[in-house]
């Protein structure tokens, strides 16, 4: 009887069939136990529509440890830049985790404005402090592909008219600043009215002044 030569047995990828599993199917390798198919998860629905993408994304990261996963759910959201990936990162604002808040900022700040404002514009009424100074901090970066100024500098003028909390409109006087919106000289002469007797506020309405202005 002649000799058969064994057949190879079929190559497996480092993640094993879990690693196919997500391949085939994302949604639920994002519960997977291995935070590499975790990851690899986040990264597919990043690259590809799956209908229910982002909540599934906002409901692994409310419950994952890893950093890397973390960061990947959090590109995978940003990449997907739809108003529901906005809406999912808006929660997160307003977790004890500062690291987890400032991830979930920067994200929204790297979509379109037209997607991340309107996530962002309800926060401007929050009883929250913190979260007010958060939403200026991402409207304030938001830059629209046809107008850098857009609703921005009416949105940030705004909160220097109106808002009862220092801290919030020195944010938006920061903010304003940076972007460079001369259009809002008028409510910092506001502000600095509103209060009259705060050295903060008299330094940072000065500082936007001379920027406005070119120094």
């Amino acid at each position: 009887m002649g000799l058969v030569k064994k057949k190879a047995a079929p190559e497996t990828s480092p993640a094993g069939p879990t690693g196919s599993e997500a391949a085939r199917d994302p949604l639920a390798a994002l519960e997977d136990a291995d935070a590499a198919v975790r990851r690899g998860a986040a990264h597919a629905l990043g690259h590809a529509v799956v209908p229910g993408a982002e909540a599934a994304l906002a409901r692994r990261l409310q419950a994952e440890g890893d950093a890397g996963v973390r960061e990947a759910i959090l590109t995978a959201l940003a990449r997907i830049a739809t108003p529901d990936a906005a809406a999912a990162l808006v929660p997160f604002l307003d977790r004890e985790d500062a690291a987890l808040r400032n991830a979930a900022l920067e994200s929204l700040q790297q979509m379109p404005a037209e997607v991340a404002a309107p996530a962002l514009l309800p926060l401007l009424d929050h009883a929250d402090a913190d979260l007010r100074i958060f939403a200026v901090q991402g409207l304030g970066s938001l830059v629209h592909p046809g107008d850098s100024t857009f609703g921005r500098a009416d949105w940030l003028a705004r909160v220097m008219e109106r808002d009862a909390d220092v801290n919030v409109c020195l944010a938006a006087v920061e903010a304003l600043a940076e972007a460079g919106s001369p259009e809002a000289l008028s409510s910092l002469e506001t502000l600095a009215r509103r209060f009259p007797g705060d050295a903060f506020v008299a330094f940072a309405v000065d500082a936007a002044r001379s920027s406005f202005r070119g120094g």
